[in-house]
């Protein structure tokens, strides 16, 4: 099993920085894609809502929102012969590990819009991981040397590239901000669209 991380909020960079490194988790998973309770799979027409947080807060001292991801993979040696491996790695968000302090929220929704945006940026992150998985697939005959380099390649990239997100929008206080990374994300997601989670079908390369 591997773990590595990217939270939400934080008071201050320290704060937020340390929450990015416990908020995602990428693992390995031998024994399927099966969501389990409080589990919720990356779609498009089924975004986060207040419910799927299932943690409730009332300790003054927390922030007001923790989100956690995980990155799963289930490729197995024999998976060289593949093309496509879009359910070979899924993107869940884990709800008994995520909560809303709606206590000090001033507007819930446009939190739950801020959490989903990362949930987004983990969604781009599974969608490169599955394509380049696929274009490496020949590797596999050698070895999962070449999983555990993309593994930690997309991780990083997915605590850099959360930590801007939320940094430049001021934890998503800047709405200025915030309207050019929702633009961001809706572009590499449409660009990476042959990549999602639900397309079965073959892939041919165009690069």
């Amino acid at each position: 099993m591997r773990a590595h991380s990217p939270n939400v909020r934080g008071s201050s960079f320290r704060s937020v920085f340390s929450g990015i490194i416990l908020g995602v988790i990428c693992i390995h998973l031998s024994f399927g894609q099966e969501l389990q309770d409080g589990q919720k799979r990356w779609s498009s027409d089924n975004k986060l809502t207040l419910d799927d947080f299932k943690i409730k807060v009332s300790d003054a001292n927390n922030e007001v929102a923790y989100s956690q991801f995980m990155i799963t993979h289930a490729i197995g040696g024999l998976d060289f012969m593949k093309k496509n491996m879009n359910q070979k790695v899924g993107n869940i968000f884990l709800g008994n590990a995520s909560y809303m302090d709606t206590t000090k929220v001033e507007d819930i929704q446009n939190q739950i819009d801020f959490q989903q945006m990362q949930f987004d940026l983990a969604e781009i992150q599974a969608r490169k991981f599955r394509k380049r998985v696929l274009k490496d697939i020949g590797q596999l005959t050698k070895g999962f040397d070449i999983v555990n380099k993309i593994n930690n390649e997309i991780m990083a990239e997915l605590t850099e590239t959360r930590m801007a997100l939320i940094t430049e929008t001021d934890s998503g206080r800047n709405e200025e901000k915030l309207a050019e990374w929702k633009e961001k994300i809706t572009s590499q997601l449409k660009e990476l669209d042959e990549f999602r989670f639900e397309n079965k079908e073959k892939i041919k390369l165009k690069e």
